[in-house]
């Protein structure tokens, strides 16, 4: 080759080389509304906004071919406190932080944990028990159907049930007459105690303590520090009641038919992930939640073993009544509870009481 040829080649080459990438395929956008009736102060939505939203937009990028346009519907901007569920089922929502324990007629099977006080302090495990459960048991998957959504993944934020009160709790006794606000389910546990439970939802209990609604509230330590209760009601009671799933991440039926099944997956994948991180969450918080609640002027009142005893024996059995009345509707009621107390068993979980041996 002449040194002209050369040169000639040589630019091409050159030219080439400095043209600007073929610009990638823009990623088809799917928009996606989720709900929450709580504020991000809630570590349930604050572990969804900082995980499950940004796992999910990580996985589709990967892929390359969907993306997300998330709608953050929270702090009661679609729904309050207690309408998740209809939102997700209506379609107000595509996807949802369903607080289970708020609608135990309609999904009575996921109550297993709050039937089962004083049984289990490892959340993460209450949560893939619940998820195993799920997989095993059809049931559990048609009181979602009927409520026109699909499970993904439960979740929980408790990582061990305490009371925070108003007035100084040192024994058992000292409950009689009080006023306990719970979020429904764990109102059970107040069976026994001469106690008097009072239904409502995290965001209100500081103001229904007082404005004198209630004596003390059924918290866990991550929330009683995040929504400053200390203010209120100082007196933390360490009884341990046990951990517990509250929540479940659901998508609306229609909505999932029309994604694509690369985008399920994700949801799907990032559910159970999501379920994970926020117990590793809570758990971390509730050391450092306890300390900012006595920081804040708060006094841990701590329940012995013995006590823990006591309070459990105290309730009538919560669980078989409950399991029954599963099996009277065609549900397998009994099994799970069966199943999910061996499961605690095997972990050896503090296990007050063998509520399915009686």
């Amino acid at each position: 080759m002449n040194t002209w040829k050369m040169l000639t080649a040589l630019a091409v080459v050159g030219a080439c080389a400095s043209l600007p990438d073929a610009p990638a395929q823009a990623q088809k956008a799917i928009n996606l509304t989720a709900v929450s009736g709580y504020s991000p102060t809630a570590s349930w939505v604050k572990v969804f906004k900082e995980y499950y939203i940004p796992e999910v937009n990580k996985r589709l990028a990967a892929k390359g071919e969907y993306k997300i346009n998330w709608n953050e519907g929270f702090s009661g901007t679609i729904a309050k406190p207690r309408e998740e569920l209809a939102a997700v089922e209506t379609g107000l929502a595509d996807i949802g932080i369903v607080v289970t324990a708020f609608h135990v007629d309609r999904l009575p099977l996921y109550n297993v944990a709050f039937v089962t006080p004083f049984v289990a302090n490892d959340v993460g495990l209450v949560v893939r028990t619940i998820n195993q459960l799920t997989e095993k048991y059809p049931a559990m998957k048609q009181g979602w159907a009927k409520s026109n959504q699909l499970f993904l993944g439960a979740s929980g934020s408790v990582d061990n049930y305490q009371v925070v009160c108003k007035p100084q709790i040192q024994k058992l006794d000292d409950f009689k007459g009080k006023r306990i606000v719970g979020a429904g389910s764990n109102l059970l546990w107040l069976q026994g105690l001469g106690a008097v439970g009072v239904q409502g939802n995290l965001g209100e209990f500081g103001n229904n303590i007082q404005t004198g609604i209630a004596d003390c509230a059924m918290v866990w330590a991550e929330a009683a520090a995040g929504f400053k209760l200390y203010d209120v009601a100082p007196h933390y009671v360490k009884a341990d009641l046990g951990a517990a799933n509250s929540f479940a991440v659901t998508v609306n039926q229609s909505s999932w038919k029309k994604l694509p099944a690369d985008v399920q997956k994700v949801l799907q994948e990032a559910a159970i992930g999501y379920g994970d991180a926020l117990s590793t969450y809570v758990v971390s918080a509730a050391d450092k939640g306890l300390k900012t609640f006595q920081s804040n002027g708060g006094k841990i009142i701590q329940f012995t073993q013995e006590q823990r005893v006591q309070w459990a024996k105290a309730l009538p059995n919560i669980a078989q009544d409950w399991a029954k009345a599963a099996d009277k509707q065609g549900l397998p009621g009994t099994a799970i509870l069966k199943e999910y107390m061996d499961v605690m068993r095997a972990n050896k979980q503090p296990i007050a009481r063998h509520w399915d041996k009686e």
